[in-house]
């Protein structure tokens, strides 16, 4: 009996020591082959996988995991910049079950030896620069897998033909790569498949109708880049499981098919930047799951379906850039998620609803160029998360609503071109996070709000209004300005020396105002200025000497001011300037010939009656207009009455028939009439 059991117990160390050495071996192994990993998956300018060392167990690598046995069941790399290639021993890490090595900047070709890892079941290589063609073998051999993801990189060549054997496939994603030809038609015998995309790519032909049988598919991406030929497959409305539908940007034509009003189960369908026809179907109102519908910049007509009322999910309502027409309908402001609603570059009519934004989640509205009338919702920012507010080129009419003044998420105003009145709201120009402010072409009066803090603007545009007072100092506050236009207003008063804050101004545009006194020469500290209007003002004093600092400066226009004094002669050194315009103002002396000016022609110094120095001018010594009587006009009285008299002479010589000789009129003579 005790033989036995020290038999047993011999045994057991026995298995104990086997199972050891094995383990041992195993390990070694592997850690050999991910030192070799190591070093081809780390390329030039590649860091990390500092931890993998020869002298450190294998298992506590980043980015590895591994079974009892030590074997390696798992690599996973995201994100690091490893620049490298994935080398042929991949092969031997026989127990791998995930392979993902994912946004690491890793190039070459993918290694056919992946078919060796039989019992893998998950392959994600994306976000990479990976070219050439996929391997065929990782189709036909590696039976396991599940997942196959591949999207962004640079391959090339026909899509692999061989998907149909892997019969446990769920994720096939082969987009955004350089892939061309057809869809095979034989990707329909992947039944197990519930993702499927083949966007971003070169693909062409006809989308095969029999994909529309795939009876467990949830997302099928289709679209972007591919240029298919027809339309959309009917039968794709037998997916009855499909929550996405993307075939935006594929070049599909005709009409949407009314099948596809039976996939109850879609949320997303994306269908913009096509050439589809026709109406809506009003079939697709049985979309009853749908939260993102997108129509955008197709050719379709007609109005918006009744039935439409159905959809209550709806989150984003893209109808952009087509024929539409009507009006909108007013359950739209009672869905209860919408958040993103776009008609812009429609024939719509009428009234926006007048509830809309009373769900309190409106994010972006943009219905401009279209010819919406009335006024705008008082609602819109209720929820304070409206971001976008584009209503440009309508006929909106009556005041802004108060409370928008008050909306803190706004990021963009663009209400152009519209019939509005009344002030412009205080807090407007006070926004936080708004970059973009646009009111122009309307009626506003008023003066311009004194407060004036929005940070983040760069965009202020509220000409040919009716706005009055002075421009504020506050405008100064405004410091990520890049375009201030003013224009065709009555803003008087002169100009505020903290126009020279706006570090990044651009372009100022206050042309046909009122504005009086001297032009700042503080304004020469916005070194990124590449044009100045400031034309048909009351401006007085000199140019001043400091706008030739403006190095960038492409245009500058001063003309129809009440300006004196010479022009500065280092606006030589303007070598930017290709535009001037300094006409009609008080200006005297010479004109700078050097440089640019050597370009401009005398329409840009006419009205300047003391300038001299151009070529039908030229200048004294005393560099004022040269009274000699080359090339100068005759006084416009004077030359009437030489005009009458030679008239009368001609009536006489006609009357008597005597000859009459010039000389006969020497005291007469101008030196407007002079040979030379």
């Amino acid at each position: 009996m005790e033989g036995t059991r020290r038999r047993e117990r011999i045994v057991v160390f026995l298995c104990y020591l086997c199972m050891a050495f094995t383990t041992s071996f195993a390990g070694d192994r592997e850690t050999e082959t991910l030192m070799k990993l190591k070093s081809a998956l780390i390329g030039d300018g590649g860091a990390g996988l500092d931890d993998w060392g020869a002298a450190m167990p294998h298992c506590s690598f980043s980015g590895v995991t591994c079974d009892a046995n030590a074997r390696v069941v798992s690599l996973h790399l995201c994100f690091v910049p490893l620049f490298g290639r994935v080398a042929p021993e991949i092969g031997l890490l026989k127990s791998l079950l995930n392979l993902t090595l994912s946004s690491s900047n890793l190039t070459g070709e993918i290694p056919p030896e992946i078919s060796k890892l039989s019992s893998l079941r998950s392959l994600n290589l994306s976000h990479n620069f990976f070219s050439g063609e996929f391997p065929t073998e990782v189709a036909t051999h590696l039976r396991e897998l599940e997942v196959i993801d591949v999207y962004d990189n640079n391959l090339t060549g026909k899509l692999p033909a061989g998907f149909p054997n892997l019969r446990k496939l769920r994720y096939l994603h082969l987009g955004g790569n350089y892939f061309s030809g057809e869809i095979p038609a034989a990707y329909s015998e992947i039944e197990t498949l519930e993702h499927l995309g083949l966007n971003g790519n070169s693909l062409s032909g006809k989308i095969p109708p029999s994909l529309g049988g795939l009876p467990n598919l949830q997302e099928l991406y289709l679209g972007y880049y591919n240029s298919f030929e027809g339309g959309i497959p009917p039968e794709f409305g037998s997916l009855t499981r499909l929550t996405r539908l993307d075939m935006a940007a594929c070049n599909i034509s005709g009409r949407i098919p009314p099948a596809l009003g039976r996939l109850e189960t879609l949320k997303v369908l994306y269908l913009q930047l096509n050439r589809l026809t026709g109406a809506i179907p009003a079939e697709v109102s049985g979309l009853k799951s749908l939260q993102c519908l997108d129509l955008s910049l197709n050719e379709l007509i007609g109005e918006i379906p009744t039935g439409f009322s159905e959809l209550g999910e709806i989150i984003l309502l893209n109808l952009f850039s087509n024929h539409f027409n009507g009006g909108v309908p007013d359950y739209l402001a009672d869905f209860p998620n919408l958040q993103v609603l776009q008609l812009w570059g429609n024939n719509f009519t009428g009234k926006l609803p007048e509830r809309l934004g009373s769900n309190r989640k409106l994010r972006i509205l943009d219905v401009s160029f279209n010819r919406f009338g009335g006024t705008i919702p008082a609602h819109l920012c209720l929820g304070n998360k409206l971001k976008n507010l584009i209503l440009m080129q309508n006929g909106f009419s009556g005041s802004i609503p108060a409370d928008l003044g008050d909306c803190k998420s706004l990021q963009r105003v663009r209400l152009g071109n519209n019939l509005l009145n009344g002030s412009i709201p205080l807090g407007f120009l006070t926004l936080r996070l708004a970059d973009i402010i646009e009111l122009n072409n309307n009626q506003f009066s008023g003066e311009l709000p004194p407060e004036m803090s929005g940070e983040r603007i760069e965009i202020l545009n509220l000409g040919f209004n009716k706005l009055g007072g002075k421009l504020p100092p506050a405008i100064g506050n405004l410091s990520k300005l890049r375009i201030l236009a003013l224009e065709q207003n009555g803003i008087s008063g002169e100009l505020p020396p903290e126009l020279g804050d706006l570090k990044s101004l651009a372009k100022i545009n206050l042309t046909r105002n009122e504005i009086s006194g001297h032009i700042p020469t503080e304004l020469s500290r916005c070194t990124d200025l590449t044009g100045i209007d400031l034309s048909g003002n009351n401006l007085t004093g000199s140019i001043p000497v400091e706008i030739a600092q403006l190095g960038i400066l492409t245009a500058l226009n001063l003309s129809r001011n009440r300006l004196s004094g010479e022009i500065p002669p280092e606006m030589e050194k303007m070598t930017s300037l290709v535009s001037l315009d300094l006409s009609r103002n008080n200006l005297s002396g010479r004109v700078p010939t050097e440089g640019q000016f050597r370009l401009f022609d005398e329409s840009a110094f006419a009205g300047n009656s003391l300038l001299c120095g151009f070529r039908s001018l030229p200048c004294s010594v005393q560099g004022t207009p040269l009274e000699s009587s080359r090339g100068r006009l005759c006084s416009p009285d004077f030359c009437l009455l030489v005009l009458l008299v030679v008239v009368s002479v001609g009536i006489f010589q006609a009357y008597h028939a005597r000859p009459i000789s010039w000389s006969t009129l020497g005291a007469l003579k101008s030196p407007c009439y002079s040979s030379q």
